[in-house]
């Protein structure tokens, strides 16, 4: 509110009444609110920062770039350990060859789940 209601109007922050600048009944999610559901939130109002409330109190203050830093860091996690699991079923297959035709056909169908997802898995309905 102080960048978009004060300098960027070009009052004196000393001398503006924050009463006058607030925002009134803000945007905010719970603490066993899901991260994804926060950071939907704030890209879909447009929040560079949601507060966290519990019992009617802020308990924290959530910041757009460091959600998203997070999610592309597990994603990027997430990825690695793909690539390892992968690796590994690779391994396996090698190892038992032909004798390993039964459960080949479970482990494609989870390698074809996890490295190659449908788009229903992807976009969420409007």
């Amino acid at each position: 509110d102080i960048a978009t209601r004060v300098i960027a109007e070009g009052l004196r922050v000393e001398q503006t009444i924050i009463s006058k600048i607030m925002t009134r009944s803000p945007h905010y999610v719970t603490a066993d609110t899901l991260a994804i559901e926060a950071l939907q939130k704030m890209v879909q109002g447009k929040f560079r920062h949601l507060p966290v409330v519990d019992n009617g109190e802020v308990i924290a203050m959530l910041d757009i770039a460091k959600c998203l830093y997070d999610a592309i860091s597990r994603l990027e996690k997430a990825a690695e350990q793909g690539s390892a699991l992968a690796a590994a079923v690779e391994g396996v297959e090698r190892q038992f060859g032909s004798n390993f035709s039964a459960p080949s056909t479970l482990i494609e169908t989870i390698r074809e789940r996890m490295f190659k997802p449908s788009l229903s898995t992807v976009i969420t309905e409007s």
